[in-house]
């Protein structure tokens, strides 16, 4: 129990992570350029060295075990992958400057395990809320930005325009879809409507992420968050052990449907199912078609290493000066995994992603751990076939923070009132 000197530093401290937060988020403008944007980012060290004073002024071991337990089984493929890409960098003898430059991108990673650390570690569970608002103040700033730019009439006449199907976003709405926070959303939807104590800040922040999530107008991330929301449903009704072989049987599965989607991207199965029905991949089948020739179905495919999809663009760009190419992206992180990694680093990412770090989470942290992160995973994952959400960096924040901070969930009478609410009523009562 906090005295009422602790709680009202423990409000300052919130305080002061929402504001540097959104401060950093803010650099996701549409608008500013790549470079500015991730300088912006750097200013979240701030959480860092505050959460770093705290911890040698007042270390709290238990959180710190907790905390890096996480970091530690998240860091490990991030590790896996920055190793196993030098290697192919080397013998594939890559440019300095590119190697500098996909070193640099993993950086940020990092620094995302060590604002979750700091988050953590400073409020526990609390850190899901503190994260929600710093990210939804930069939206709501960003917001009042471009209505000031746009005019409140325009922005809401290009609002009612996207509603009614408009091809493509423009002017207002356009500048509201703001990629990396955007998908966040998703994950602090599920997070609220199963997870979060039934009161009315509750209410309040699913109101606030639902809006920003269609505000932000990702088709993907529209498709993938209400089949993760029904599945949560269904196996909300389930008993529990039933619900853990679903998900464990379901983790195999999606591991499958990975390479298969691969495959099918590869031979031209993706692109007839898309054209049979109908579906506007906006040029992503013809993007595909130009990078068929570097890569192979085979277990003898090694991968070329973290990044260097944007060289295979950059080089067919400057080969085909007709090519359809308008980012140096995919648009889909299923393939340039693939191709990056390889064969086999394919494989040992998403078995590591899905079978190990399931089975961490259920053997070391309970179920309701276990199931908040295959909910984000799943929804995540679902994004990745047609967008490069994978290395996000707000999104990979919220993606890993969420069970790493209901791991320091203190039980109270509420929990009767937490998801899955009939299951755990009868439990209640029966002990």
């Amino acid at each position: 129990m906090f005295d009422e000197g602790a709680e009202k530093r423990r409000v300052v401290l919130q305080i002061i992570y929402i504001i540097v937060l959104a401060a950093s988020a803010i650099g996701d403008i549409p608008s500013f350029s790549a470079d500015l944007s991730r300088a912006m980012k750097a200013i979240s060290l701030v959480i860092v060295v505050i959460a770093a004073s705290m911890l040698f002024v007042s270390g709290n071991m238990d959180r710190i075990k907790t905390g890096a337990r996480f970091v530690g089984v998240y860091a490990f493929i991030l590790v896996a992958i920055i190793v196993w890409s030098i290697f192919l960098w080397i013998i594939n003898l890559e440019t300095v400057d590119f190697i500098m430059r996909g070193t640099m991108k993993f950086m940020y990673q990092f620094l995302v395990l060590l604002i979750m650390f700091a988050g953590t570690y400073m409020f526990g569970e609390r850190a899901v809320h503190t994260t929600f608002y710093g990210l939804a103040l930069a939206n709501t700033i960003i917001m009042i930005m471009n209505i000031a730019r746009y005019g409140p009439a325009e922005s809401l006449n290009s609002i009612l325009a996207m509603f009614q199907g408009a091809e493509a976003q423009q002017g207002f709405a356009r500048s509201m879809e703001i990629h990396d926070i955007t998908f966040t959303y998703g994950f602090f939807i599920i997070y609220f409507l199963f997870f979060a104590q039934h009161n009315k800040e509750r209410i309040f922040d699913i109101f606030v992420a639902v809006f920003y999530f269609i505000l932000g107008w990702k088709r993907i991330a529209m498709a993938a968050l209400p089949v993760t929301i029904f599945l949560a449903l269904v196996m909300g009704r389930m008993r529990t052990k039933s619900r853990v072989r679903l998900m464990q049987l379901l983790a195999w599965i999606l591991v499958a449907v990975a390479f298969t989607y691969v495959v099918a991207t590869r031979t031209g199965i993706f692109e007839e199912f898309t054209t049979k029905y109908g579906i506007n991949t906006m040029g992503r089948t013809d993007l595909y078609k130009y990078i068929e020739k570097y890569y192979t179905i085979s277990l003898g495919f090694i991968g070329y290493g973290f990044e260097y999809t944007t060289v295979i663009l950059q080089r067919t760009i400057e080969s085909n000066p007709e090519a359809h190419i308008s980012a140096l992206a995919l648009h889909n992180n299923i393939l340039t995994l693939y191709i990056e990694m390889g064969f086999i680093g394919f494989w040992a990412w998403m078995a590591y992603t899905w079978i190990f770090q399931l089975r961490w989470m259920l053997n070391h942290w309970g179920e309701k751990v276990a199931m908040l992160f295959f909910f984000s995973e799943l929804y995540i994952f679902i994004t990745y076939m047609t967008d490069n959400t994978m290395y996000y960096f707000y999104t990979s924040l919220v993606l890993r923070l969420m069970p790493m901070a209901y791991a320091f969930h203190e039980k109270t009478q509420q929990d009767i009132r937490l998801w899955p609410w009939v299951r755990a009523q009868k439990s209640l009562q029966s002990g």
